[in-house]
């Protein structure tokens, strides 16, 4: 019995550490996208979310409202246009096949960065 709770515990301890190993930001470790923005919400913890035209995944700037971003502005700026994104390329243990939403480590409209975590 105890052998089962030792291998149970580290098991969880593991699952744990895993997801809190931050995520390497940088360029090299970058995917790009590009496509017309369908719309733009808010998610999470005051996160800008994108969601482009023939995609199923949601790109979201963390914490973009702390950074400057505004819902009504950023709709009205944003929606219809294109949009490149830079979003990291990263695994966990929490979601090992992946998610459905894509953490932006830079986004660029009409040649004009409007984040950067570079």
């Amino acid at each position: 019995m105890k052998k089962v709770f030792y291998i149970t515990f580290t098991l969880i301890i593991v699952f744990l550490i895993s997801g809190l190993i931050p995520m390497n930001k940088g360029k090299d470790n970058c995917i790009e996208i590009s496509g017309i923005i369908k719309s733009v919400s808010e998610g999470g913890v005051k996160d800008l979310v994108f969601e482009l035209e023939n995609d199923e995944i949601k790109y979201y700037i963390n914490r973009g409202f702390e950074n400057g971003f505004e819902i009504s502005k950023a709709k009205k700026d944003f929606e219809g246009k294109k949009i490149t994104l830079f979003y990291v390329n990263s695994w966990t243990l929490l979601a090992p096949l992946g998610t459905t939403s894509k953490h932006v480590a830079n986004a660029v409209i009409n040649d004009s960065v409007i984040y950067n975590e570079w």
